[in-house]
């Protein structure tokens, strides 16, 4: 007889579901509430950001994951903002290589790294290349923000053997209480069909206000874990099943994507 697969959650049915915190570092309040969320959740902070190493040290004491949340170049447009320390496409090898040490080690509590933008920087190979060999020298693991559904970062990592996983739903997109409580469904309804989810969030008010009510009374199948358990566990494609998941249908590729950021 063969023996039934847990999911990291432990019981048979449950499905799991990783929560990430972008854009950490400019507040501290909101970054203190997000460090604060019931359960583990997973801090993806800006490198350069007035509070960054606060923040990320306060996630530690609280047994928080972190991650660097790199800038990366997006397609243009009239509300992009261009954050410090963005690696850029026509960067020199020596500059890009330098920017990207300098955002590493300035959160030395990182495990790993997720794109911060990047629409136009991750679809395309020679940068994410840079990017990969860099995160594999380091030992971290990467996460996929899939800010366009032409990325090949995850892609680039698999192919150097890197932890990684990809976003599956954006909570707070848009920003109203009844279009975040359809998202956060949806990464439940994903996770129930691939046997988990990725959410990312930002911390407005209106989504912390969501996450502090929802984290705390999840559903009795659903099961919080880190992004790091999951980038960890062989990838899930439509020919493939993690080892977490019997008999589970891969859910959509891309849900809620951010078009040119």
């Amino acid at each position: 007889m063969s023996s039934i697969l847990l999911p990291l959650g432990g019981t048979p049915s449950a499905a799991d579901l990783a929560v990430v915190i972008d854009d950490v570092g400019y507040s501290i309040e909101k970054g203190t509430r997000a460090i604060n969320l019931p359960g583990r959740v997973t801090l993806g902070i800006l490198p350069f950001a007035p509070h960054t190493q606060d923040l990320a040290r306060y996630a530690m004491r609280r047994k928080q994951d972190v991650i660097v949340h790199q800038p990366m170049e997006p397609h243009p447009g009239p509300h992009v903002r261009k954050e410090h320390g963005t690696l850029t496409l026509h960067m020199p090898p020596q500059q890009f290589a330098a920017t990207l040490a300098a955002a590493l080690d300035a959160v030395p509590e990182s495990i790993g790294v997720s794109n911060h933008t990047g629409s136009l920087l991750t679809q395309h190979r020679a940068p994410m290349e840079h990017l990969m060999r860099e995160i594999e020298r380091r030992g971290l693991f990467f996460l996929d923000s899939r800010t366009t559904a032409e990325t090949i970062a995850l892609e680039v990592a698999r192919e150097h053997g890197i932890p990684a996983l990809r976003r599956d739903v954006f909570l707070d997109h848009h920003k109203t209480p009844a279009a975040i409580h359809a998202s956060f469904e949806l990464a439940l309804s994903v996770a129930r069909q691939q046997g988990y989810a990725v959410i990312i969030a930002h911390p407005y008010e209106m989504s912390l206000d969501y996450l502090e009510r929802r984290l705390a009374n999840l559903p009795a199948d659903i099961s919080l874990v880190r992004a790091a358990d999951l980038a960890r566990l062989p990838d899930t494609t439509a020919t493939t099943t993690r080892p977490a998941v019997l008999a589970q249908k891969q859910g959509p590729a891309s849900l809620h994507i951010s078009p040119g950021q």
